[in-house]
């Protein structure tokens, strides 16, 4: 009987509808810690029990602070034995790189999945990956390292372009630099440029560019960097030195870069030309008109001493408080950048340096950007910018809208 029993047990499990097993994901990282900006590769593995009729959804493990790269061929088709029977499936390899020191905790990432059931019907499913810990290490020797530069080599090579002949007030001088990285993501190297404005000198730099290379599995990379920077007032100027130090993982050890600096002299803009008011033109005209009579007179006993005085009137005038503010502001509303510097260079020397405006800086360098600055300039916006700097400008007269500081004039008739 109990033969019985088990040959009819038998049968029925022989004849029991076959059920389908599930995929199955699997994950296999190389080390589970690795040196911060070094490479670590992570594998992902899907494998269901006939095919795949359309490729499976795979995650991007994009964690905050860790670069994450597809080598080319990242995906590539697999198979394997599975109790005894060949399962299908895909693989693809991420290489991982910490940017920071610390550890990684990765979380359980869904995988969609569609496969080829016991019969003609597809199957899609989601299978979760398991979590796991990767770790970003500082190596001995690079703990005081900031930024945290660490590669298996970096060079940095500068150029500094200054105009020809002197340098005067308006002029530009221009410095790129070219960083080359290997073993790690250009993406690790600090911008070098774009410093504080030095002495006499603000700094406009343009977008850095980085570019990506991998040979043979290794990744590395440039960064170039281009900045422009505006002499703003006469006297000594200086670019300073660069120094970069970064942790040399073919010698283990922290190497410096240095890269010189440039001094130069600044010499005064373009002098400003005087120029005549119309007003005072037609006043000077009509007053000599009714003086004709006795100037002429004077003019015969005292030519010598009249012309003189003339002379020195309209010096006066010229380089009067009103007389220069006037002329920095025809050199604004004429929109010539050249022209406005070196008259407000001229001022500052004749009555001294304003009172700091950060309104009036912030629109001298945006209408300085227009010319040195990165990126194309509409004339709209243009137009704006040199708007909103005469704007700024009324608005630091140093003895209101309007009204005439007191100059101090020659006396007609010097003893």
């Amino acid at each position: 009987m109990n033969r019985l029993i088990a040959l009819l047990a038998t049968l029925i499990w022989a004849f029991e509808p076959a059920q389908a097993q599930e995929p199955v994901v699997e994950l296999s990282l190389a080390e589970e810690s690795v040196a911060v900006g070094q490479p670590v590769i992570l594998r992902l593995t899907v494998l269901v029990p006939s095919f795949m009729p359309n490729p499976p959804s795979l995650p991007s493990f994009e964690t905050p602070n860790l670069l994450v790269r597809l080598n080319g061929r990242a995906t590539s088709p697999t198979s394997k034995t599975v109790d005894g029977e060949t399962w299908s499936g895909v693989t693809r390899s991420y290489t991982l790189y910490p940017m920071v020191a610390g550890p990684f905790e990765i979380p359980a990432q869904e995988v969609s999945i569609t496969y080829r059931g016991t019969g003609t019907e597809d199957i899609t499913t989601t299978v979760a990956t398991e979590p796991f810990t990767l770790t970003g290490l500082v190596p001995e020797g690079a703990e005081g390292l900031d930024p945290l530069v660490i590669a298996k080599g970096l060079t940095v090579t500068q150029e500094i372009v200054l105009p020809e002949g002197d340098i005067a007030v308006g002029d530009a001088v221009t410095r790129s630099l070219s960083a080359k990285i290997t073993g790690t993501a250009p993406l690790f190297v600090p911008p070098l440029l774009g410093l504080p404005d030095e002495s006499g000198l603000r700094a406009y730099p343009k977008d850095a560019v980085l570019t990506e290379s991998m040979d043979r599995g290794v990744l590395s990379g440039t960064r170039q960097e281009e900045a422009s920077y505006i002499a703003l007032s006469e006297g000594p100027a200086e670019l300073p030195e660069i120094a970069l130090e970064w942790y040399n993982l073919s010698s283990n050890s922290v190497e410096t870069i240095t890269l010189e600096g440039a001094s130069f002299e600044v010499l005064a803009g373009p002098a400003a030309p005087i120029t005549w008011d119309r007003g005072l033109i037609l006043r000077l005209v009509l007053a000599a008109a009714g003086l004709l009579a006795v100037v002429f007179g004077y003019l015969r006993f005292g030519h010598a001493r009249v012309l003189h005085w003339w002379a020195a009137r309209h010096a006066a005038r010229a380089l009067s408080t009103r007389q220069m503010w006037a002329d920095i502001e025809r050199a604004i509303a004429a929109q010539d950048l050249a022209q406005t510097l070196a008259r407000l260079s001229a001022f500052e020397a004749r009555h001294g340096a304003l009172d700091p405006s950060p309104d009036f800086e912030s629109a001298m360098a945006q209408v300085t950007a227009i010319t040195y600055g990165s990126g194309a300039v509409s004339d709209r916006d243009a137009k704006a910018r040199w708007a909103a700097l005469a704007r700024a400008f009324d608005a630091r007269h140093p003895a209101g809208r309007g009204t005439r500081t007191a100059e101090a004039l020659p006396a007609l008739n010097p003893l």
